[in-house]
């Protein structure tokens, strides 16, 4: 047998009890927040009747907020009005991503899922305020109008009361009366399919919770048990299959 070609792979038991471990024993960093926009579609200037005029839509976005500020790879210097979050840096910015329009749909559940040029950008100008997201993942869109799909939302605050600074915005008092431009479009190979400022119901920026208190005893309660039964194990015992 080739040395090089053997592996060793641990028991179901200690894949499970690592699992839970990490969820009892590792603290819980309350960095993800989600913006998320909702209305209906106002211009659709592709070839594609996949999503008419009049069509309702939704979007959300996680992202982290301890994710670094890559401005510098735009401005070669950091610069406190700009700012630049993508998924190339030491921690990813974007964890989750959806949108739906009429039967049109998309989901991007894994970091890696966002191609090179997806990132979110922040405007911090004496005189805008400006959120710009950009979402590509060629393989994982479904294609309109014969080709691949990508995304672009932006949120424009000439009154700039909006942001707090550079950083992703955590700002949960942000609504649609926090803009006064806005757009979520996606892009086909031509033309573009848009729903408007004028034409949008909802806007909001929220903190992911934290897993719960009782959720965190039940694991806690997994956690003890399951290490009462690998203990048994190597002592040659047997647990009841039930505990009191």
């Amino acid at each position: 047998m080739n040395p090089h070609a053997m592996s060793i792979k641990p028991s179901k038991s200690v894949l499970l009890w690592l699992a839970i471990h990490s969820l009892v024993v590792a603290p819980v960093q309350a960095e993800l927040f989600s913006l998320s926009a909702s209305g209906k579609i106002t211009l659709n200037s592709s070839a594609d009747p996949t999503i008419p005029v009049g069509t309702p839509w939704t979007f959300e976005i996680l992202y982290n907020t301890a994710a670094p500020d890559l401005d510098f790879e735009v401005t070669g210097a950091p610069d406190s009005t700009f700012g630049r979050f993508t998924n190339a840096g030491a921690i990813p910015a974007i964890t989750f991503f959806h949108y739906r329009a009429g039967t049109y749909e998309v989901t991007l559940d894994e970091p890696a899922d966002f191609g090179l040029f997806s990132n979110i950008d922040i405007t911090f100008l004496t005189s805008v305020h400006a959120i710009d997201i950009n979402v590509n993942a060629a393989a994982l869109f479904p294609p309109l109008g014969g080709g691949a799909v990508s995304f672009h939302a932006d949120f424009n605050d000439s009154s700039h009361s909006a942001l707090m600074s550079d950083g992703l915005p955590t700002n949960q008092a942000i609504g649609l009366q926090s803009f006064q431009e806005s757009s979520v479009t996606l892009l086909p190979p031509n033309g573009v399919i848009l729903g408007s400022g004028a034409d949008m119901s909802s806007l909001r920026i929220a903190q992911v919770p934290e897993p719960s208190t009782s959720t965190a005893a039940i694991f806690g309660g997994l956690g003890l048990l399951l290490v009462r039964r690998l203990r048994s194990a190597r002592l040659g015992l047997d647990l009841p299959s039930t505990v009191s």
